[in-house]
């Protein structure tokens, strides 16, 4: 997955961990809460990223769920977020 997208259905999200772990047979799909602060920031005027709305975030992982030292090296991520449709562009609902 490559790109936001709006509208997304539980069917969507299910086709996607399905894809996933088709993928990666060997893995396991975690759904863990962000913690801490979450930070947004407005669209950057320049650079490769103009035009896009930052969001930063930190999720904690119990250690005793990992082994390994290096183990989140190997791992894959995409974010569900809600948003009210009212803040939603029109062309995106």
């Amino acid at each position: 997955m490559s790109k936001v997208i709006f509208g997304a259905n539980k069917e969507m999200v299910g086709m996607y961990v399905d894809q996933v772990l088709e993928k990666y047979n060997d893995s396991l799909m975690v759904l863990a809460p962000p913690s801490g602060m979450i930070s947004t920031y407005a669209p950057s005027k320049k650079g490769k990223n103009k035009g896009y709305y930052r969001v930063k975030l930190e999720v904690w992982i119990p250690e005793d769920a990992i082994k390994g030292e290096d183990a989140l090296n190997d791992f894959g991520a995409a974010i569900i977020m809600r948003l009210p449709k009212n803040r939603i562009a029109d062309h995106l609902k």
